[in-house]
């Protein structure tokens, strides 16, 4: 079996850094002003994604850049400079979704592979072919496909890199494609500036039209209604069935910290690499997708088909929803960079910590190679200078534990 690779999100450079050291073979990062998931890039300049890009390849990850958002024609011609700024960067690859733009970037990166988006909602061999011939490298299907449709796109187009999405949260839109925040809050999803209007607070009764009168009251829990919300991506459990199809599994990101993409993109690195090399899966590394805060999970579209779904009565009266938050809330301490401080023959690893860290206090940490609990035994500051604890308003701290680190672990309760 070939070894698809692992597309994960780094929209920072601590989470690009974090997504390539715990193994991501292929990082997407933000390009400023162009990408979909624009409120939430902290790559704000070109200078730092030039770095960032650098950076991934100096650790051996490929860097993919995502200018995929859906621009109107005010928006034409800041993406054609933003295509000219990075024409330098170092790209492996620009991931687009408009026609339009497809031009432009060809236009100025002649010679860099071009991958179609998930907003471009590529559902079947025709449209795979079209692409295919116009000289794109890779599509990202669209989310509502099934394995066996999958399957079929990938005999009748071969030579075509496929992606699908394996793990992360959903839209309630059709591939994306949601207009509900620019309606209810000026902020279009398709320029990426997404509200996640889906989320809010509603009040909601349905009335079937078969059924007149009879109203449907939707019941939430103490954080709303959220009818709208869908639940999280995990496929982790069928990885097998997959991996023979595609030629890369990627890995949704909203928001997330560098908890959750160190821990997801291990998992799912450890199952992949156990299923081809035929080794048993470690069931504790693959139980991550269960440690990070998550809202609930299922499989979604890939291998569930709309026709299998019996129509039945629902009796009237109130159904619980899901909440549309996080299952649970872990306490998150940040990531150990790879900056070090020495004193009295001790290595003290960098941290910028988002909870207090006390001496004493016992962490459970997770690095690119192992997980497990370490001790924190002493805290400096930047000056080097003993301290008590450590905390969110403490820039910049130095920490030394029970354990050798070698950087970039992540500690977590």
């Amino acid at each position: 079996m070939h070894k698809p690779t692992i597309v994960a999100p780094g929209w920072s450079h601590d989470k690009a850094m974090v997504a390539s050291h715990y193994w991501a073979e292929e990082v997407y990062v933000g390009v400023p002003f162009t990408s979909l998931r624009m409120r939430q890039n902290k790559i704000y300049n070109f200078d730092d994604l030039k770095k960032t890009v650098d950076d991934l390849h100096k650790n051996g990850s490929k860097a993919l850049l995502t200018m995929n958002i859906f621009p109107r024609n005010m928006d034409i011609k800041i993406f054609e400079k933003a295509v000219e700024k990075i024409a330098d960067v170092g790209a492996d690859a620009i991931i687009f979704s408009d026609p339009g733009t497809f031009h432009i970037i060809k236009k100025h990166l002649p010679n860099t592979p071009l991958h179609l988006s998930t907003q471009s909602s590529t559902m079947n061999y025709a449209a795979v072919q079209f692409w295919k011939d116009m000289g794109v490298k890779r599509i990202v299907f669209a989310r509502e496909l099934n394995i066996e449709e999958i399957k079929e796109i990938r005999e009748k187009v071969p030579g075509m890199e496929i992606e699908v999405f394996v793990h992360g949260a959903m839209c309630m839109s059709y591939s994306w494609r949601c207009l509900l925040g620019d309606y209810m809050s000026w902020r279009p999803g398709n320029k990426g500036e997404c509200s996640h209007a889906c989320r809010f607070k509603y009040k909601v009764r349905l009335e079937e039209e078969r059924r007149p009168g009879k109203l449907f009251q939707l019941e939430g829990d103490e954080n709303g209604s959220h009818i709208l919300s869908s639940k999280d991506l995990c496929t982790i459990e069928r990885l097998e069935e997959i991996l023979p199809y595609v030629d890369a599994i990627k890995i949704e990101w909203r928001s997330k910290s560098e908890f959750y993409v160190g821990a997801i993109v291990k998992a799912y690195k450890h199952v992949r690499d156990a299923i081809i090399e035929g080794k048993k899966i470690d069931e504790h590394v693959a139980n991550l997708v269960n440690v990070i805060p998550h809202r609930a999970y299922r499989e979604w579209f890939l291998f569930n088909k709309l026709n299998e779904f019996p129509e039945w009565e629902t009796p009237v009266g109130s159904t619980t929803l899901d909440s549309a938050w996080p299952l649970f809330n872990r306490n998150y301490f940040w990531i150990f960079s790879d900056k070090h401080m020495e004193k009295d023959g001790k290595k003290y690893f960098h941290i910028e910590p988002k909870e207090v860290i006390t001496p004493g206090m016992k962490i459970k940490y997770l690095s690119p190679t192992k997980m497990g609990e370490l001790e924190v035994l002493d805290i400096l500051d930047a000056k080097g200078n003993h301290v008590e604890k450590a905390h969110c308003n403490s820039w910049e701290m130095y920490i030394l534990t029970d354990i050798q680190l070698e950087g970039w672990e992540i500690l977590y309760a």
